[in-house]
């Protein structure tokens, strides 16, 4: 019964992860194409953090989803079991995912400051700060991946190949040492824990702004507010960071609690990971599961929450030509007003298009 398990769910993953990798894949790059043709209804520093997400989302899938967890039933000797690549493919497969965690907070963190700003900000000026941000992100998720590089090694293993029986073939094993304990306990605070708290305290920061503003300021403000701003390009870009935020959670949590586990409960060698007859195994697999399907959806949560990024998507989708742009008035700004926590400050001026 436990073998028959076995391969039924092995079965399940053979056909889960190779339909994720086709329609996610093509998704995210729909979206980076969209988000940087079309406004969207977004300001440039939201569509720049939203491409950049993109983007991790889908190198995420190539190195997990697809190299890591679909062409190896392909191939039952991949080359990228073999040394350097087995170490070399941890640390892409942990840098794209730890970039596409942070690339959230850091856009979570920005749009919380956008919200508690009046200062005017030059397009230009911001958009080559946020390019900054979103490299040192990445440069920085993969230099705290590096570490990843040491905790498995390539070795020889006895395999039973279709059409050559048993043959030695290279296997990337899990290194059973102290270091390879730490790095996993401080890739999962890095890539879990923290970035939770993180999350849920801006998200709920935000929203506290977001009601102190809706008690606070009289209508005519309100409709000011809702013009053409920084303050209500954030405000559309918003929803879909919350939507962005709560699958974020809702899918990487199972991964993270099972991880946990893993590492406390069952970190010995005689646990046998590909016995499903267990069910931390197969709770654990189906987390990851769910943690590869989170770097696959962030396209659906856009076109649902999103009426703007629906629109282009359709128009991209039917090679409609972009609207001529309106020229602005020459001397036209458009107030700000600063939220404040017990009080509403004197308005402040922001040009069209911040």
């Amino acid at each position: 019964m436990a073998s028959d398990s076995h391969h039924a769910f092995v079965t399940v993953q053979k056909i889960y992860y190779p339909s994720l990798c086709v329609v996610g894949i093509p998704a995210n790059l729909l979206t980076i194409y969209t988000m940087y043709s079309r406004r969207c209804g977004m300001s440039l520093v939201a569509r720049l953090y939203l491409i950049a997400l993109a983007v991790a989302d889908t190198l995420c899938l190539f190195w997990g989803a697809l190299i890591d967890l679909s062409l190896v039933w392909l191939d039952p000797s991949p080359f990228w079991n073999s040394a350097p690549w087995c170490g070399l493919l941890t640390v892409l497969e942990y840098g794209s995912v730890f970039t596409s965690i942070w690339t959230v907070i850091v856009f979570t963190v920005e749009r919380y400051l956008v919200l508690r700003t009046t200062r005017s900000r030059r397009p230009g000026a911001q958009s080559k700060v946020t390019i900054r941000v979103i490299v040192a992100v990445t440069l920085v998720s993969h230099l705290v991946a590096l570490p990843a590089y040491w905790i498995y090694s390539s070795r020889l293993q006895n395999s039973t190949l279709p059409d050559r029986g048993l043959e030695e073939v290279p296997a990337c094993v899990y290194e059973q040492t102290f270091f390879s304990t730490a790095v996993v306990w401080f890739h999962t605070l890095v890539s879990g824990g923290i970035p939770y708290v993180l999350l849920i305290l801006f998200n709920v920061l935000i929203g506290q702004q977001l009601y102190a503003a809706s008690s606070m300021f009289t209508k005519e403000q309100l409709r000011t507010i809702n013009g053409l701003t920084t303050r209500s390009l954030a405000r559309k870009s918003i929803l879909i960071l919350f939507a962005v935020s709560f699958a974020f959670v809702l899918l990487t949590l199972p991964r993270f609690v099972t991880y946990c586990i893993l590492r406390t409960a069952y970190n010995h060698p005689g646990h046998d990971r590909n016995d499903y007859g267990q069910p931390i195994n197969l709770f654990a697999d189906l987390a990851i599961m769910l943690q590869w399907l989170n770097s696959a959806i962030n396209f659906l949560l856009y076109c649902v929450v999103s009426r703007p990024f629906r629109r282009e998507f359709l128009h991209v989708l039917s090679c409609r030509a972009l609207p001529c742009p309106r020229t602005p008035a020459s001397n036209t700004a458009l107030k700000v007003y600063s939220l404040q926590v017990g009080q509403v400050s004197t308005p402040a001026t922001v040009m069209p298009g911040s």
